[in-house]
């Protein structure tokens, strides 16, 4: 398709691309309307360590999250969640946790937290605590404790294992992060666990009383306005009892999904009392959790049998799609829009572990609208939506170039290959791209200069303007507020399509092209009735009236239409 002037009237350019009227699909329910905040929630995740520095060190603060509420507010999210911000030796950068109930003097206090937490509530915006629950800092008085003597009262606080019978590691498992899971303790003369590195010793939530001290960690936080968490590493809260050997530690299941410590049966029962805990506080508080799974059906699990456990487990099956492959996306959507029984699918592309989806996806032909694609892709979907820092201004992944050479410190100790995602927001193209006076932990991109905020607000046709209309039309179109997901065929294996409908008959249909070729279309798949006429609500290629005697879409094109049904079929859903 061809598109001259936005928001033209198209009658009869559904039946034009190809609509046809077949039987009726499964397709997945509304939902109702008291139904929690979070279940269509758009979740904003914010590295603190990168986002808005206050006070000049160079490190990003809890003050300057406040400071750029107005900033989250205007675009349009929900809520945030905080990447952690505890006390910590930063040997994984705040996931080994030294103190659960504080802040690190590097980001601030409990006030700042308690400010924070008041004025995001005064903008309708929730926060989520990233709780890292599989595993402490080796700093944590707990763990000191517990390596004190074998007789401490927190020595079962931790997994703890005698040498085996020959001497050696007790097990021959392997760290996520590389060599063994166990590390010797001379003055004890026995091994403790880690399933990521050594310093980040594992939890053991077969001990009553660290639960229980986990469990009031909950607590805190939710006392002090928290709206819920992003559960860290869920599937590893247990290991096999009888410690098998693993019989295949070359290939086989991948380290991170090994049947001896990932996602064993315990887990269901320690995530159903977390889950019980969180839905004993007022205004609807959720869990968010991080699961590798291998199948969909793992997935559906994490839920739990009665929708009991994770409220909203994150869909990485969806997440590695890559390249852009509209039939391996539809495959994913489709199970996680269709299969779940009404719950929440949970759709994200980037985040502080993994490449931004700028690089990811993009060609460097046409990156910008490979950008408002993937986009709209995540955000006119039912369920939970993620975004992280940055996306919303094409932030990239950093240059190895840009790496090379700056120095290691006091505030970045250690070199990461996840460096990369986790540069400065870039607020603005002046020094310091508006994040910090001082020296930043991590160098700003070049890009900065050019992609900005600053810069992407007062540009019309910016990623940032797309992100901020798609938000926008999220939240105030029926269809995409509560509306049913129509699966649909496009005819065409480079075109994803599909619609969201409301019980009114009101509807978005969402076309995108995922190739460098213009596309022919031919949609059928309709659900006893088809749309007869729209309007072009967005389009990333120049705008302008449908071409009807050449229907296809533009390279890398996105383009929602609104429609009505009209008549008795528009409520027969």
């Amino acid at each position: 398709m061809r598109f001259r002037t936005c928001m033209q009237s198209i009658s009869a350019v559904l039946a034009a691309v190809g609509l046809a009227t077949l039987a009726t699909p499964a397709i997945a329910k509304p939902g109702k309307a008291a139904e929690p905040w979070w279940k269509s929630a758009v979740i904003y995740e914010i590295y603190p360590r990168s986002f808005q520095d206050t006070n000049g060190d160079g490190i990003g603060d809890l003050n300057g999250i406040t400071r750029r509420l107005d900033y989250l507010k205007t675009l349009g999210v929900d809520a945030i969640w905080i990447t952690p911000f505890f006390p910590s030796p930063n040997v994984d950068f705040g996931y080994d946790v030294s103190d659960y109930t504080s802040v690190s003097p590097e980001y601030g206090t409990m006030a700042d937290w308690d400010r924070l937490s008041r004025e995001a509530r005064k903008r309708g915006i929730r926060i989520l605590v990233d709780f890292v629950l599989n595993h402490s800092s080796d700093q944590h008085p707990w763990f000191k404790e517990s390596r004190s003597s074998r007789t401490n009262p927190k020595r079962d606080w931790y997994v703890w294992h005698d040498p085996a019978p020959g001497g050696g590691p007790p097990t021959n498992w392997q760290s996520i992060f590389g060599g063994s899971t166990w590390e010797y303790d001379k003055p004890t003369g026995q091994y403790y666990y880690h399933i990521f590195y050594k310093q980040q010793p594992d939890l053991n939530w077969n001990s009553p009383g660290l639960r229980k001290a986990m469990h009031d960690v909950m607590r805190f936080w939710l006392s002090h306005g928290a709206s819920g968490f992003r559960l860290d590493a869920t599937p590893y809260l247990f290991e096999d009892p009888n410690w098998p050997q693993d019989p295949d530690v070359a290939s086989g299941q991948p380290v991170w999904l090994k049947p001896y410590n990932s996602n064993l049966p315990s887990n269901h029962g320690a995530l159903r009392e977390m889950r019980a805990i969180v839905d004993s506080f007022p205004g609807n508080p959720v869990l968010l959790g991080e699961n590798s799974v291998a199948t969909f059906d793992g997935l559906r699990q994490v839920y739990g049998a009665k929708g009991d456990e994770i409220n909203l487990p994150i869909n990485f099956l969806y997440t590695a799609v890559k390249p852009l492959d509209a039939a391996k996306f539809k495959a994913r959507i489709d199970e996680a829009e269709l299969k779940l029984d009404g719950l929440p699918p949970v759709f994200h592309f980037s985040n502080h572990d993994t490449t931004r989806q700028w690089t990811r996806f993009g060609d460097g032909i046409y990156d910008e609208r490979i950008a408002r694609l993937t986009a709209a892709m995540s955000l006119t979907l039912r369920g939970t939506a993620l975004m992280y820092y940055g996306e919303e201004i094409g932030m990239s992944d950093l240059k190895p170039a840009e790496l090379a050479d700056f120095p290691l410190g006091p505030k970045r100790k250690v070199r990461d290959n996840r460096d990369p995602v986790r540069s400065p927001m870039q607020w603005s193209g002046s020094a310091g791209a508006g994040f910090s006076t001082g020296t930043s932990w991590l160098p700003v991109a070049r890009t900065a200069t050019t992609r900005n905020v600053a810069q992407q607000q007062i540009e019309p046709n910016s990623v940032y303007n797309w992100y901020l209309r798609l938000l926008t039309l999220r939240k105030n179109h029926p269809a995409l507020r509560d509306g049913a997901y129509i699966p649909l065929e496009s005819g065409n294996s480079s075109v994803l399509a599909y619609a969201r409908q409301d019980k009114a008959g009101r509807g978005v249909l969402v076309l995108l092209n995922m190739s460098t070729q213009r596309q022919d279309l031919n949609i059928t798949g309709w659900p006893s009735v088809q749309p007869k006429s729209g309007t072009i609500l967005m389009s990333s290629t120049p705008a302008g009236p449908v071409n009807l005697a050449d229907p296809i879409l533009e390279p890398y094109a996105s383009v929602l239409v609104g429609y009505q049904l009209q008549g008795p079929a528009a409520t027969r859903r």
